[in-house]
């Protein structure tokens, strides 16, 4: 199947924010929208936002969630192990960053409905890879073989594992099942370049 992915970088920390759509459809999916809203509906160009996907709870992926979704009526996702962190500044690093507070309208959510959801005609893998955070997911779409893969696996590297809820026992069991998926898989990170999961399999030979 053939999908579009319209990268935006958003912020201080150029998270990259992914819309993606069916070619052809006026409707589409936002993965991780990070703190720049107006730049997210230049992007978006008239489209109607189905579903906003959060790969996890931190600030730098979850800042436009709530003005996206009160502009497009457009529901919310996230893992349940990550809900605490959506409106908590403490936990989710902005107030560690900031020096505290928080700088965005409070984030209603729902938790994944288990391990698929379809939306935009899209069908999407939940796929949970903690160790980024307690609820860190992947966002998999086995017919497009696209990954979308937060802060588990970026392009020579993953994240960070001392922030609330990181494990380097969880990261190491995510990425082993990450490298099991098929290796033209693209990967399209939190940060950074894309890559393939082939090209990190090769790399860290876990």
């Amino acid at each position: 199947m053939d999908i579009n992915v319209e990268k935006v970088i958003c912020g201080m920390i150029q998270e990259n924010a992914y819309i993606a759509a069916i070619p052809g459809r006026d409707d589409c999916v936002v993965v991780d929208p990070g703190d720049e809203y107006p730049k997210l509906e230049r992007a978006l160009k008239g489209r109607r936002v189905g579903a906003i996907l959060l790969t996890h709870g931190h600030f730098d992926h979850i800042m436009a969630a709530g003005p996206l979704a009160g502009a497009h009526g457009a529901p919310v996702y996230v893992s349940e192990a990550d809900m605490e962190m959506l409106n908590d500044a403490a936990i989710n690093g902005y107030a560690g960053l900031m020096g505290g507070g928080t700088c965005w309208p409070r984030i209603e959510a729902a938790p994944y409905p288990g391990g698929a959801l379809s939306v935009c005609g899209l069908d999407f893998k939940i796929l949970p890879t903690p160790g980024h955070s307690k609820g860190s997911v992947c966002l998999y779409l086995p017919d497009a073989a696209a990954l979308f893969s937060g802060d588990t696996l970026f392009c020579a590297g993953y994240g960070r594992l001392d922030l609330h809820g990181g494990s380097v026992h969880d990261m190491l069991n995510s990425l082993r099942a990450l490298f099991d998926l098929p290796a033209e898989t693209a990967v399209y990170p939190g940060h950074g370049e894309g890559t393939t999961i082939g090209a990190e399999r090769n790399r860290y030979r876990l």
